[in-house]
């Protein structure tokens, strides 16, 4: 199931100042949860505020894998991004040939892909 995030950009440089922080350098791209957006503001929320970013937001970091806070006056709007698991492959990876063994195919092959004979 997807879900929707917000895409920005840092554009200043800030060092992780407390535990649940995370650092910024400038051209960072995060992603932060709609939800977690929607959390933060409370019933003030309203649509659109996601383009002009206030307090503290909780998101990752693309560059560096890292989950945690950072000031939202450090970054700017990107857009919308929807977030979903990754998609499973349609068949399994073949098992590559045993070295001096007989050259044959083994399991599933993508379509279109020619057995050996």
């Amino acid at each position: 199931m997807a879900s929707e995030s917000f895409q920005y950009r840092a554009v200043f440089e800030y060092k992780r100042e407390r535990g649940d922080d995370i650092s910024l350098q400038p051209g960072d791209l995060l992603n932060v949860p709609k939800a977690s957006l929607v959390a933060a503001a409370g019933p003030e929320y309203q649509e659109g505020d996601e383009r002009s970013p206030k307090g503290w937001m909780h998101g990752i970091n693309e560059r560096t894998k890292e989950k945690g806070d950072f000031p939202g006056t450090f970054v700017e709007y990107v857009g919308a991004v929807r977030v979903g698991p990754a998609a499973a492959k349609s068949w399994p990876r073949p098992v590559p040939p045993t070295p001096g063994g007989p050259q044959t195919s083994v399991g599933p092959q993508p379509p279109g892909a020619a057995a050996a004979s």
